[in-house]
């Protein structure tokens, strides 16, 4: 997809070595939000077939990913489950420890809805180390779940080494659209 504009890279933030990307100039130009969504769909329908589509869920880690997962789940018609900081889920909350680039946390989706989907679709903003989709992986793996198309808005090219380098990415079908 081609934009008119460039997304900020906010140097150190939220610490020192961290060079942060900038989803806002998408959020506040309507046509490049509907493009970015757009084109989520695309790569989804392009990659799943119908039949498979009937039986897949969609999976966002907050915040930033239900920002773009939630309007791909109402255009394809799919579930979306949402996976929120601990304490955030007031229905029997799964568990799991997520490690990214920056920090460490617990996080929690709901258990009673995961169980009732078996192969998800992964949506979030920014592929960067991938220690969040690891993490989710993982935790979806320890209930028999699996994730089945991992897609991100866009990506730091300069981690790419550390993605290809990570056991737990292996063999995961991913796509970045920006």
């Amino acid at each position: 997809m081609k934009t008119d504009f460039e997304l900020k890279i906010i140097k150190d933030y939220p610490k020192p070595g961290v060079n942060f990307i900038d989803i806002n100039p998408i959020l506040h130009h309507p046509d490049q939000f509907s493009a970015v969504i757009n084109d989520l769909c695309n790569k989804i329908t392009g990659r799943l077939s119908a039949e498979d589509l009937k039986s897949v869920a969609v999976i966002a880690p907050e915040a930033r990913g239900f920002i773009f997962a939630a309007p791909v789940a109402y255009k394809l018609g799919l579930p979306l489950l949402l996976i929120r900081k601990e304490g955030k889920i007031p229905n029997k909350p799964y568990p799991f420890h997520i490690t990214n680039e920056y920090t460490s946390y617990n996080m929690e989706v709901d258990e009673e809805l995961l169980e009732k989907h078996q192969e998800f679709i992964y949506i979030d903003d920014i592929l960067a180390t991938g220690q969040t989709l690891a993490s989710v992986r993982k935790a979806l793996a320890h209930k028999g779940k699996g994730i089945v198309l991992s897609l991100h808005v866009t990506s730091v090219a300069d981690l790419q080494g550390m993605r290809d380098a990570n056991a737990d990415l292996k063999n995961l079908p991913i796509e970045v659209i920006l």
